[in-house]
């Protein structure tokens, strides 16, 4: 009797595991509770397990989770607009059409005398100071889903996409404190695309875009290139997971900075963590970028003119720490053939998915792979996104489903 009982409870323990097991969806829309627009790059997902993903630019997601982790809080979040928050367990198994409306935050404004006495420098280089405190001091393995994308007079003609493993090892003496390989990939080639663009793209897109301040200070902020800019506080203070963000905007000081930069850094108020990093580069710092032979490469000898190049990077918490949320890029360049001009717009995106600790080789360096190059081209006339199996991606916009309509046949 005694083994029958230990038996059936196996049994039933057994049963148990197994219903907990796999994987829910959820997939709709985010959008702004009081003008009904869509919200593009909301982040959504279970920080308290370090999976989510990214709406794309209609405000579209999907999202799938592993079933035990349905009683923990889905949070959405993006600046300017009060978290959601709710137990995965309250939407119906596997939903499709979940609409999540944010409320927008009630933002500070602040007047010109708080600006002027704001310590603008010192806010600043006491994050950068911070960077080190407020990143996991111990080697991490990200999962995340890549997009590098070509335009060309807005319609798109090359759409490359990959899931990605990125390795960092913020410990000293690390040789090699970044590896990245692809897990799967594949190609969208358009018939479409103009020669004048051939071989526009960047060939280590992938290694950018996985690429960020979580293991040292960026190298135009660093030692005295701090003083390359003049700081100041935005006038509206924003919010981010409930948390005050000041928006500190920075300029070069003069005409002569190397690969100059405008943009806003975002600094948590709470624990001085950069929350994001968003700028332009100027005219002249666009030209400074791709005066190199990789840009030869990249443009050919058209006749062409870089209008802007933009760098957005974002992070979220987890674990106590921050860590790379996305990731995107974006540059535009008027090419010129025979009278005829052309605008080339490049789209690069990594989204961190999954978060998961790590020794330092959990990728080997005879496996790492960034050249998008050998990703397989796609034929069929369809977008497909069971390629990706239980990882979660990043939704395609209606424009880009277009590309399908080019493709070789």
């Amino acid at each position: 009797m005694r083994g029958l009982l230990s038996t059936l409870c196996f049994f039933l323990v057994s049963c148990a595991l197994y219903a907990q097991g796999g994987y829910l969806l959820l997939s709709g829309k985010i959008i702004d509770k009081i003008s009904q627009k869509p919200i593009p790059h909301a982040y959504i997902g279970i920080m308290s397990k370090g999976t989510g993903t990214l709406t794309n630019e209609d405000g579209q997601f999907f999202y799938r989770f592993p079933r035990i982790a349905s009683d923990s809080l889905l949070v959405v979040s993006v600046f300017g607009y009060q978290p959601f928050q709710q137990k995965a367990s309250a939407f119906q198994p596997n939903q499709k059409d979940v609409v999540i409306e944010l409320q927008p935050a009630q933002l500070r404004v602040v007047d010109s005398s708080y600006i002027k006495s704001f310590e603008a420098r010192n806010w600043v280089s006491e994050a950068l100071r911070k960077i080190k405190k407020n990143s996991s001091p111990n080697p991490y393995l990200l999962t995340g889903f890549y997009r590098e994308s070509l335009q060309q007079n807005g319609e798109y003609v090359d759409i490359r996409e990959a899931v990605l493993q990125a390795e960092k090892d913020p410990r000293p003496k690390i040789l090699v404190p970044q590896k990245v390989k692809a897990l799967r990939g594949r190609n969208f080639a358009s018939q479409n695309r103009s020669k004048v663009m051939e071989g526009y793209a960047f060939p280590n897109g992938a290694s950018i875009v996985t690429n960020s301040i979580d293991i040292s200070i960026p190298e135009y902020l660093d030692g005295k290139n701090l003083y390359d800019y003049a700081y100041e506080l935005d006038d509206t203070i924003t919010t981010y997971l409930d948390k005050q963000v000041y928006r500190i905007l920075f300029r070069p000081v003069s005409a002569g900075i190397k690969a100059a930069r405008n943009g806003i850094m975002y600094i948590n108020s709470s624990d001085t963590a950069i929350v994001r990093i968003e700028y332009d580069f100027t005219p002249e710092g666009v030209k400074d970028v791709l005066k190199t032979s990789a840009s030869d490469k990249m443009f050919g000898k058209t006749k062409r003119d870089a209008k802007r190049l933009y760098t957005c990077i974002s992070y979220k918490p987890f674990g106590g720490k921050w860590y790379l949320q996305d990731y995107r890029m974006l540059l535009d360049t008027q090419f010129e053939q025979k009278n005829t001009q052309t605008l080339g717009t490049i789209k690069l995106q990594f989204v961190a998915t999954d978060i998961q600790k790590s020794n330092g080789m959990r990728i080997p360096e005879t496996d790492v792979l960034i050249d998008t190059e050998s990703f397989t081209q796609q034929t069929v006339p369809k977008y497909d996104e069971l390629i990706w199996g239980n990882f979660n991606f990043v939704i395609p916009s209606e424009a880009m489903r277009q590309i399908v309509n080019g493709l070789g046949k």
